[in-house]
């Protein structure tokens, strides 16, 4: 890193900007990234969750996931999709990537749930690259209707 004299009357901006580029030259540095690659953030696999008071129910988006390749736990009320994805890429070495926004390689998605599920009850199914999860509650954990006795 280098020394670089502080310019009093210079723009505030211009030096917030040479502050990021530097921090996005140690980030690149760090993972390997090249300059002409670009990744984009992001969680995968994509999900929704919806829940009612006798089960949760997930949709897990993974395209290019082969079935053999997922793995399902549930532990309380915490459920974790693993995985890995082969985008199939093969060596370039005259060219280079100028976008790359799918990637490959291993997943890990760890989903914290509404309430404790029994996995015992827990129905899953895949199809055409999306996961379908569906668990009941707890028996311990389900609301109950108390009845009141008169006196």
């Amino acid at each position: 890193m280098s020394l670089i004299r502080w310019n009093r009357g210079g723009d505030a901006w211009s030096e917030i900007r040479r502050v990021q580029q530097e921090m996005d030259q140690v980030l690149r540095d760090l993972v390997g990234y090249q300059d002409n690659v670009r990744w984009t953030t992001g969680l995968f696999p994509a999900l929704n969750m919806i829940a009612d008071e006798q089960k949760v129910a997930l949709r897990c988006e993974m395209p290019g996931v082969p079935m053999d390749k997922v793995d399902i736990t549930i532990t309380g009320d915490t459920l974790t999709v693993k995985g890995e994805r082969d985008l199939g890429q093969q060596a370039v070495k005259e060219a280079s990537y100028h976008r790359r926004e799918r990637r490959g390689g291993y997943f890990n998605r760890t989903i914290n749930l509404p309430f404790e599920v029994d996995p015992e009850k827990a129905k899953a199914s895949y199809k055409n690259g999306v996961l379908e999860v569906e668990i009941e509650r707890a028996a311990k954990t389900k609301p109950r209707q108390i009845t009141i006795k008169a006196e």
